[in-house]
This record gives structure tokens, sequence and C-alpha cells, in this order.
């Protein structure tokens, strides 16, 4: 039985009424049609939903169809009902991580800054990889490392080092040990902090 035929076919007013009718003893279509004042037709319509739900069943008696209530499909519990998740959804993060990459980069180089933090951070990510851990990087070093992802090194370097990413020290730069365990503004918005 599938929980969605069965919602389907619990949200009808008159297929209630059906149900209802059944509950207290088997009907066939033109009992129940004169009972609710519809249609024989419509009633053969709600009938057949009903029946896909899986919460009635029908037997031929001489010339008429006679319904019946199932009554363990309704005694069934909603947790019975609704169906374990089949795989964990995608990480928001991984999914916004794919949109950055698609709208931002170009054969590995990001073509603009985005403006939105959290975008922003991603384009960060992809160049403090760059950043080998323990080594002192020249100022043109780093540039040339920076320019690899954007051509504007000024402005990531600034932020990099703002952020708590990177140190400088007499012209020389070098990656933070365990960065993340201090998280500057970038890093807050993404986590969903700030």
């Amino acid at each position: 039985m599938k929980a969605l035929q069965v919602f389907k076919g619990l949200a009808d007013e008159s297929r209630l009424q059906i149900l209802a009718l059944l509950k207290q003893k088997a009907h066939c279509v033109e009992d129940l049609a004169e009972s609710l004042a519809l249609a024989e037709s419509t009633v053969s319509a709600h009938l057949k939903k009903l029946q896909a739900a899986g919460l009635v069943y029908n037997r031929k008696q001489q010339y008429y169809s006679v319904y019946y209530l199932k009554e363990e499909a309704l005694q069934q519990k909603l947790d019975d009902l609704i169906p374990l998740a089949q795989a964990a959804p995608k990480d928001t993060h991984a999914i916004l991580r794919d949109k950055v990459m698609k709208a931002y980069f170009r054969d590995g180089v990001c073509v603009r800054l985005p403006v939105q933090n959290k975008k922003r951070w991603i384009v960060y990510e992809e160049i403090i990889r760059l950043i080998e851990p323990g080594r002192e990087y020249a100022e043109k070093e780093l540039n040339a490392v920076i320019t690899g992802i954007h051509q504007d090194y000024c402005l990531i370097r600034r932020e990099l080092v703002e952020e708590g990413v990177l140190q400088r020290s007499d012209g020389i730069y070098r990656l933070v040990d365990r960065y993340w365990e201090r998280p500057g503004f970038y890093q807050k918005i993404w986590l969903g902090e700030a």
C-alpha cells in the first residue's frame, strides 16, 4: 500500500462518507449513490481511488459489485504509512558549493568573486587548499598562488589575513595552524553562527 495513494484516497469528503458507510456494512454502487445523493459514475470513480489506495475491495454478487471496507487498512499507524528515508539528502553546504563552482568558476579559475559571503568563503577555501601548511610564502609567491584562482590577490590576501587563515610577519605569510578552531567572519557565516 502506497502512502501517497492512501492520503489521496482519504483527502475527499465524499470518499470519507463512503468509508463511513462501508464501515457499517458492505454496499453496492447503487446503494452508496442513493445514500450520498451522488451519481453512480461519481461513486464508481471514488471507489476506484479507494481501491487503488487499498482501503476497499469488491466482490461480484450476481449482477452487482459489492464493496467492503478493508478494516486492517484503516487500523494502520501513521508510522507504517510513511516510508523510511531512502538516502540522506545531499548536504546543503555541498549543494551550495556545487552551485558556486558552476556559476563562478571556469576551468578551475574564479571569473568573478561572489558578493554573498557564504559563496565567497567557498572561493577562499579553493585558494586555501593550494597553500601548504607549515610553508612560509614571500608576498610574491602567495600572490602567484592566489592568482591561480582569482586575479584580485590584494583583496583576497588581506581578507584571508583578517579572517585569521593567514598570518603575516615581515612580509612573510603562512597558513595559521588549525585556523578553523577560531573562525573568522566568513567562516562564522558559513557555519551559520553569524
